[in-house]
């Protein structure tokens, strides 16, 4: 049987070009997801509390400062979309309006809290 009879075969010179890889530049590679570059002000509690949750998650998966305010806009997109479509988004400033969102947050954390105990039983 000759090679050419073998399907999926290649000889060897064509199979390095396929297998050789592209160098790499030094760091991270992408990840896919192009970022534009945009400025943002925080406080410095804001700053802190940004580095400790990045802290707290690399210790499970990569992930960046922009990643992780990309997760905090989408969920807070989420948030006030349904709360649009209820009609229940009654903030006129934006103190009321992070009184609005804790209180979000506190209402998954108790549904959490209540799952969590049924599961014992």
């Amino acid at each position: 049987m000759s090679a050419d009879e073998i399907k999926g075969e290649y000889p060897f010179a064509e199979l390095a070009k396929r297998q050789q890889r592209q160098p790499r530049g030094r760091g991270r590679p992408l990840k896919g997801v192009r970022r534009e570059a945009t400025t943002v002000y925080l406080t410095e509690a804001e700053r802190e509390l940004l580095g400790r949750l990045q802290v707290d998650l690399q210790r499970y998966f990569a992930v960046n400062r922009s990643e992780l305010v990309g997760v905090a806009v989408a969920v807070l997109a989420e948030l006030v979309d349904a709360a649009v479509a209820s009609d229940a988004l009654t903030s006129n400033e934006l103190e009321a309006f992070q009184a609005w969102t804790m209180e979000q947050v506190d209402f998954i954390k108790l549904e959490n809290q209540k799952k969590g105990r049924g599961k014992g039983r």
